[in-house]
């Protein structure tokens, strides 16, 4: 008998120490983890490492409690606003899409996709306070969490100065760090930095002069990298891009308060935590176009991490970030703590600054280290606490909390820990899989985006087509998808000799690449309703297939509407909308669509370049008086573009030698002062028009846009590769 207790301890004890190198492991490679055959090098990798690092920590700790037969977790003052925090993103993303359209209930899977790596990172900061509990771990854990920010820094110095000691060729450039942004990485390592500098002022004398020598060697690399990255910034030529705070703040305001549909829930829980592009594109102000440079950008990231939550969890998860900080302030002790000081520094810098995941990992990791420090120095406020199931007198059971020094007063049993490790395996085993089977599809995705890949057409082709039926839950991958099938479509259409009929194989593998098209781009509209490029995206689909397919014209034009509902302020949606009409001779109709552009944007040389040709073409004598004024402000717009100056230049003239031919007199005045100089980071000038379909019919009507917010089925998966699928056009 006291030899399997024996055993029982000693696996215990072996576990223990698996989870901790496991844990400090993780720690320590977060900051420098990323992949090259991912479509994100940095995010991605690191939060498929964090999900599934957490999952096998859980199931450590789920079988040592077991093994125990109690639940014993330490009780500290952040577990609760910790848990409440979680539960406000959590429930934001799955409530996302309650209410628009009257459906009771519809899946985000692009804010679940954000949120679920978060939720990681909060079950990672419970597991940091149970695995750190003696000094002499929790140092080693602390400077795994420096050390990993030292390797970042020091890449980014050998990077700094052409020295590329990594292997992949993909990464050779003096700007890499293994953030992938250079603001991220300034504000993941000078907290870090901070943290080393006080711990050297505090420990210099009570420390072994080894331990203080080493932390000073990694707050100098640490503080090498933070300038070398800062030169970056400084002599790049573009600069990092950050939303302005005025901007990010309206966002935020307008997200609580004007989404109609959905006000109440918006207000709570806001539009689900990660999905801050959508509401950039939904409430953004019209003045945002005023913006010379950032005015076509669009921002997944607010101008900080706080607004960013305000929009994405609304007032819940404000007050639940809110009350961390709370609970922070009033553990504050006497004396200096190193920890304390950086983790109100991480936490004031999220209310000005963005913060991708990377930042949010160590701002709760740091978090649990600041709580595994109050257990080690014995906090009152800390304490270990032993969770039981205790029967009651009437058969039942109920949940009770034992302090540590009267565990031996209850009778401990399997029951309560076997539950939870029967929880831990059902949900871990379900996130794992979704998480394995998205990277799975990512990698191959990536593959197919890859220059062999696009130059083969085929290649590219089959591996979406994989990486859709291993993951069918990513709009990006649908749109992306539908186009490759209409370039393909295209691709074989237009090899066709003209006057010659295409062959029946030939007819039949166009109309299930387009037919495949559609499908995918409405698939895309029907997983993420509410993301305009979707539906911009259907609208290009629909408009191409004019005089293609019956009812075309009537669906372009509603998708087109969609998107511009949910990205009222972009002026290139109108341009888009105005170009249909235009192809469709409806040109009072595609005037109107540019003047709204114009409207939004004052400077717009493409709107007023497209609302002349739309009157141009109406061909009235006072249309062409107005359309010679709008050429004369696209000539002012574009006085710098050599290029675009001349081409204006040639069809004023050609439109005066119009006017003339019918007896009228050209413009006396030229509006242009009325915009306010030269037009910056535009797009050449062109008519909207689209890539038609050539020699193709598509019998039947063609299935129309979805609505705005459909059922939470997924989307369909995508048939097979068509026979003898061609190779586009080179």
């Amino acid at each position: 008998m006291e030899e399997n207790t024996l055993d029982v301890a000693e696996v215990i004890g072996y576990l223990k120490n698996v989870s901790f190198v496991l844990t400090t492991f993780i720690l320590f490679i977060f900051p420098v983890f990323f992949l090259t055959n991912t479509t994100d090098f940095f995010v991605v990798p690191k939060q498929i490492l964090i999900i599934v690092g957490t999952i096998l920590l859980l199931v450590l700790w789920g079988i040592r409690i077991l093994l125990e037969k109690r639940l014993t977790f330490i009780s500290n003052p952040f577990n609760l606003p910790i848990v409440i925090f979680g539960v406000v993103v959590l429930v934001s993303s799955i409530a996302a899409y309650m209410g628009y359209s009257g459906l009771p209930f519809q899946l985000n899977y692009d804010s679940l996709m954000q949120s679920i790596p978060v939720i990681a990172v909060l079950f990672l900061y419970f597991l940091i306070i149970n695995t750190y509990t003696a000094k002499g771990n929790f140092t080693v854990g602390l400077s795994a969490l420096s050390g990993g920010a030292v390797l970042a820094s020091i890449i980014a110095i050998l990077y700094n100065f052409k020295i590329y000691v990594l292997p992949f060729p993909s990464i050779q450039t003096q700007y890499f760090n293994t953030f992938g942004s250079a603001i991220q990485f300034l504000l993941y390592v000078f907290p870090l930095l901070l943290l080393s500098v006080f711990y050297i002022r505090k420990n210099v004398k009570n420390v072994e002069k080894t331990t203080i020598a080493l932390h000073a060697v990694g707050a100098i690399f640490m503080g090498l990298g933070i300038l070398a990255v800062i030169y970056q910034i400084i002599t790049l030529p573009q600069k990092p891009i950050l939303l302005p705070y005025l901007h990010g703040f309206q966002i935020a305001l307008a997200s609580l308060s004007q989404d109609s549909q959905r006000l109440i829930g918006s207000f709570l829980l806001g539009s689900g935590y990660g999905t801050f592009l959508t509401d950039f594109s939904r409430f953004r102000s019209p003045i945002f176009n005023q913006n010379t440079v950032l005015w076509n950008v669009p921002f997944s990231y607010s101008s900080s991490y706080f607004l960013e939550l305000i929009a994405t969890t609304g007032v819940l998860g404000l007050l639940s970030y809110i009350f961390i900080i709370i609970k922070i302030v009033k553990t504050r002790v006497r004396r200096v703590n190193p920890l304390f000081i950086t983790l109100l520094v991480t936490f004031g810098l999220s209310f000005f600054l963005p913060f991708a995941f990377s930042l949010v990992f160590l701002l709760f990791t740091l978090l649990g280290f600041y709580a595994a420090f109050l257990n080690i120095d014995g906090d009152k406020n800390v304490s270990e606490v032993i969770l039981s199931l205790v029967a009651l007198k009437n058969g039942l059971f109920t949940m009770q909390e034992t302090d540590a020094h009267l565990q031996g007063r209850k009778t401990e049993g399997k029951l309560l820990p076997g539950i939870v490790l029967t929880i831990i395996i059902i949900f871990g085993a379900f996130i794992g899989y979704w998480t394995i089977q998205y990277i799975r599809s990512d990698m191959t995705f990536a593959e197919s985006l890859s220059r062999d890949s696009l130059n083969s057409g085929q290649k590219a082709y089959t591996l979406q087509i994989q990486a859709l039926q291993t993951y069918p839950f990513r709009s990006d991958y649908y749109r992306v998808y539908s186009q490759v099938n209409f370039a393909l479509a295209n691709s074989l259409s237009n090899s066709v000799p003209k006057g010659s009929k295409p062959s029946t194989q030939v007819q039949q593998t166009v109309l299930t690449l387009l037919q495949q098209s559609i499908n995918s781009a409405r698939a895309a509209t029907t997983l993420a309703p509410l993301t305009d490029v979707n539906w911009e995206n259907l609208g290009q689909v629909y408009r191409n297939l004019i005089n293609v397919g019956q009812n075309a014209d009537q669906f372009a034009i509603a998708s087109m509407n969609q998107a511009i509902v949910l990205n009222p302020s972009n002026p290139l949606y109108y341009i888009e909308l105005g170009g249909i009409y235009y192809q469709l001779g409806q040109y009072d109709l595609a005037a109107n669509a540019f003047r709204q552009a114009v409207n939004l944007k004052p400077d717009f040389a493409n709107a007023y370049y497209n609302l002349g040709h739309a009157l141009q073409q109406k061909g009235d004598p006072q249309d062409l008086q107005t359309a010679l004024q709008e050429y004369q402000t696209v000539q002012q717009l574009v006085q710098n573009n050599s290029a675009s100056y001349k081409q204006i230049t040639d069809e004023i003239n050609a439109l005066n030698k119009q006017i003339s031919n019918q007896g009228n007199k050209t413009a006396a005045q030229n509006p242009a002062s009325q915009t306010g100089g030269t037009a910056q980071n535009q797009p050449p000038l062109q008519v909207a028009n689209p890539t038609p379909i050539q020699n193709t019919k598509l019998p039947g009507k063609l299935p129309g846009p979805p609505p705005p917010a459909t059922t939470s089925s997924p989307a369909p998966s995508p048939t097979g590769t068509p026979a003898a699928t061609p190779t586009p056009a080179q």
